[in-house]
């Protein structure tokens, strides 16, 4: 990625094709954890993200910099997510297999294997919870992004994301102590 953000707007606004192919390389893989976690299933997960790919270079004109193109394009990625399970021919039980893993730590390895379990049984139930808790709880955790880009990304207040996730945490909990 270009050091300034706006030279890497403007070649993408030129449909420079070494911008777009750094922005893939760059965005590429959260942005497919990210759909993986909200679709449950990796082959729909990479059709959205090639979809979002594509409709942040058609759109980055409308891009106002407000945000980062990074929380721009998980926004574009988000709407997507939600319309596909709100599509009837789309209904189906989100796979925890293919639910992303947790990034590794720099801890010991009996603290990995517990984080790892414990990452495992948040991913088992994670697909109970509503889109909208769902989305939050993968672009805080796994993506590892504040309060303030998961509110631009998902265009809520901040606050409403805060809430989001706290109901979140709450209902995993809760999910938790029953297993």
């Amino acid at each position: 990625m270009p050091e300034d953000p706006s030279a890497w707007v403007a070649q993408l606004k030129a449909r420079d094709e070494g911008a777009v192919r750094e922005l893939v390389r760059s965005y590429g893989a959260p942005l497919l954890r990210f759909l993986t976690g909200m679709v449950g299933n990796a082959a729909d997960a990479e059709d959205l993200a090639q979809e979002a790919f594509v409709r942040l270079v058609e759109h980055v004109a409308d891009f106002r910099g407000e945000a980062s193109l990074k929380t721009y394009l998980f926004k574009i990625a988000h709407n997507l997510a939600l319309n596909h399970l709100a599509s009837a021919a789309h209904r189906y039980e989100v796979q925890p297999e293919e639910m992303p893993d947790r990034p590794a730590s720099d801890d010991g390895p009996e603290q990995e294997l517990a984080v790892s379990e414990e990452a495992a049984r948040v991913r088992a139930l994670l697909p109970g919870l509503p889109p909208q808790q769902r989305a939050v709880v993968i672009l805080r955790v796994w993506q590892d992004l504040s309060f303030r880009e998961i509110a631009s990304a998902l265009a809520l207040a901040e606050g409403t994301v805060k809430a989001h996730y706290f109901f979140a945490l709450r209902n995993l909990r809760r999910k938790m102590e029953v297993l």
